[in-house]
């Protein structure tokens, strides 16, 4: 029998709604030696965590949902608000490269919609685009949860594709009509 990896195998798990300063408290409390996170985590940037200049509503909006335990960071959900489109974004959900395929992500995406639900009641939370994984795995649990929590949600189609193989190339397109046929566009500007 093919052994199945989930989060339970992650020892300690906790999953937490950050500010920035929280996470970067987070940060240095596990790292000490101050190990480089995008080389763990893909869309990881400290421009986003260190932003002083999107404005007072943006920067009070920031909030990074993280999945760590005592010697790892798991994975982020980076939120905020953008004065550029106005909307409530997650700008990307991340795991650590050495925790694939155990669950994390979804255990992020619950707590990112519990706390935006409590949060944002009135809100619609936007998404980035998906990535080829974010689409295939990640989705299904997007839309149950946003009914769950009773969310409304705007999404835009796979943005993200690093091979651009047919297969690849087809999912893209079905995205783009998936979105165009639920949100009656097939992309919009901002996140």
């Amino acid at each position: 029998m093919k052994y199945l990896k989930t989060y339970e195998n992650v020892e300690n798990m906790k999953v937490e709604v950050l500010t920035a300063d929280e996470f970067r408290d987070l940060y240095f409390e596990i790292y000490p030696e101050q190990v480089n996170l995008t080389d763990l985590i893909r869309y990881f940037s400290w421009n986003g965590v260190d932003s002083f200049s999107g404005g007072d509503k943006h920067n009070d909006s920031i909030r990074l949902v993280t999945a760590y335990n005592n010697k790892d960071i798991l994975g982020i959900c980076f939120f905020a608000w953008w004065q550029s489109s106005g909307n409530y974004a997650i700008s990307y959900l991340s795991t650590n490269k050495n925790y694939f395929n155990m669950g994390i992500s979804k255990k992020i995406l619950e707590e990112m919609f519990k706390y935006f639900s409590k949060s944002y009641p009135d809100d619609i939370l936007t998404f980035s685009g998906y990535s080829i994984d974010g689409w295939l795995y990640l989705r299904k649990k997007i839309l149950e949860l946003s009914n769950k929590y009773n969310v409304d949600i705007k999404e835009k189609g796979i943005e993200y594709v690093a091979d651009w193989t047919d297969n690849n190339r087809e999912l893209y397109n079905k995205s783009k009509e998936e979105v165009k046929r639920l949100y009656g566009y097939k992309n919009y500007p901002y996140y």
